[in-house]
């Protein structure tokens, strides 16, 4: 059988963040488990997680700039296209990505 392996993405700046992190003191009160993740931070892999990584970023900037709207959300989109970060997915999914993020926001 597999030996399972369990991995935690972060979209913060690293700083000091450490690169397993032990999910029993995390999230079980230190609980009697021991279940650790590996933790995956942005880096200069090319790759899908990254750029998953960089969207998030991104949209975190543009919440701050715009609050949690529609124009943040269309601005990541632009941006990251931009940047080729996600841009085949974004460019033919960006309606059903406008979508599901905003239906997170509470209307007014």
């Amino acid at each position: 059988m597999p030996k399972p392996e369990l991995y935690v993405i972060y979209t913060g700046n690293k700083g000091r963040k450490p690169d397993i992190i032990s999910l029993s003191q995390e999230f079980f009160d230190g609980a009697d488990i021991d279940i650790k993740a590996k933790v995956i931070y942005e880096s200069d892999k090319d790759n899908i997680i990254n750029e998953y990584i960089v969207f998030c970023k991104v949209f975190n900037e543009q919440i701050k700039e715009h609050g949690m709207t529609k124009q943040a959300v269309t601005e990541t989109i632009r941006i990251c296209k931009d940047r080729n970060i996600l841009k085949q997915y974004l460019s033919s999914k960006e309606v059903e990505v406008v979508t599901i993020i905003l239906i997170r926001v509470p209307k007014a």
